[in-house]
């Protein structure tokens, strides 16, 4: 996967988190933490699709942020690599 498809799963998944975040008053890393922990009650057909993606989105988006991590590391390399004067430039791709 390349950076700007990455980037653009970034955006996406934050696009779903905030529906989720805004429905149930709270920020996704703090729902994931009760998820994972069992501390949610999940009785309702409602709760449990909800619960089910808002944890799914969660992960896709972690995963792609360390994906990011990895590739930007890489690409910053390159930068300063070919960047004799110290002053990295950034084009648009």
């Amino acid at each position: 996967m390349e950076l700007q498809e990455i980037i653009q799963d970034i955006h996406a998944m934050n696009q779903e988190l905030e529906k989720f975040e805004a429905k149930y008053g709270m920020l996704s890393r703090d729902f994931y933490e009760l998820y994972i922990s069992g501390a949610l009650r999940d009785e309702e057909i409602e709760e449990i699709n909800d619960y089910g993606r808002w944890a799914a989105y969660y992960r896709i988006k972690s995963q792609r942020e360390a994906a990011y991590d990895k590739l930007m590391k890489e690409r910053l390399a390159e930068l300063r690599a070919s960047a004799p004067s110290g002053a990295l430039v950034l084009a648009p791709d």
